[in-house]
């Protein structure tokens, strides 16, 4: 399973280089490749719903289709996250003790010591150092969403289309203002149970995706305001899973996760290992020591 795991995240990283590289116009590799089929199928469902103007809900059916499709993958990488995440708030006092031998090691060895019995302390208590991140996950949906934006992007049926009385084709500040409200709160929900020390760190990064995106909206098409805001939406509806999925998680994780080895314990075995290989070392050392008094000896002899 890991090795096909492997294999697919290879194969789709891949694939994101060669679509990302070859840029996002209507001659590009990510137009022609999966672009283009996206906009025919939009184009269709349109004419089904009721002709040009029904482009709008044809940008909500396919971004709500994909969206539902890959749900499976983003909830299953955001309780291995948030497990990781909650097992690394309960090992936090271990980390702390290590981060201060760091601070406090007077020679390179001695951090190194503290380094690698960091990296121990993660390993030996199954804690991921990159978050319970998921590179399949992200590897698979991004051909998948940049193919739908560039076929929202340049979609023939978009010429002339409204949604709502809104025209399509033109900037809508209504969408660029839904869509940023949402990703806002969805930014918010998100910082809810971090630490409040990470809190800091995070909020502005957490907030200036909004920003962005509420800035990208008002210069872009109507259509892409409301593929932001479909989106959003949806984002916002896996944040709020994660939120009500917490609790249950914070009990599994204090049922289950015991610390197996403790900043102490690392240290008391990395130091056992330098004292172990010492002896050899301290003999050599006192050769010339044990030479030079018996050379003492012979000179008060002779004298």
């Amino acid at each position: 399973m890991k090795q096909l795991k492997r294999v697919l995240t290879t194969a789709f990283v891949i694939l994101d280089i060669i679509l990302i590289t070859g840029g996002y116009d209507e001659h590009s590799k990510m137009y022609r490749w999966l672009g283009h089929p996206l906009a025919n199928i939009m184009t269709d469902i349109a004419q089904f719903i009721g002709g040009i103007n029904g482009i709008g809900w044809a940008i909500i059916i396919i971004t709500a289709i994909l969206r539902l499709v890959l749900l499976p993958f983003f909830l299953n990488q955001q309780i291995n996250t948030t497990i990781n995440q909650i097992k690394m708030q309960t090992l936090k006092p271990e980390i702390d003790k290590l981060q201060a031998l760091t601070r406090k090691a007077g020679t390179t060895q001695e951090q190194q010591q503290a380094s690698m019995a960091m990296m121990s302390l993660y390993r030996e208590n199954d804690v991921s150092v990159i978050g319970g991140i998921s590179f399949l996950t992200m590897a698979m949906q991004l051909p998948i969403f940049s193919g739908l934006y560039s076929a929202i992007l340049h979609a023939p049926a978009l010429k002339g289309a409204t949604f709502l009385g809104l025209d399509l084709g033109k900037p809508q500040i209504i969408f660029a203002i839904a869509a940023g409200v949402i990703y806002l709160i969805q930014a918010w929900l998100a910082m809810q149970h971090m630490p409040e020390e990470q809190k800091k760190t995070s909020a502005m990064m957490m907030f200036i995706s909004p920003v962005m995106i509420f800035v990208f909206a008002m210069i872009a098409s109507g259509a892409i305001g409301l593929y932001f805001v479909v989106g959003g939406i949806f984002a916002l509806i896996q944040t709020l899973i994660q939120h009500y999925q917490r609790p249950g998680l914070e009990k599994r994780v204090a049922r289950e996760f015991k610390i197996k080895k403790t900043a102490d314990d690392l240290m008391k075995e990395s130091n056992s290992k330098i004292t172990n290989g010492a002896p050899s070392d301290s003999k050599e050392l006192q050769k010339p020591d044990t030479q030079n008094k018996k050379q003492r000896n012979v000179g008060k002899q002779q004298r």
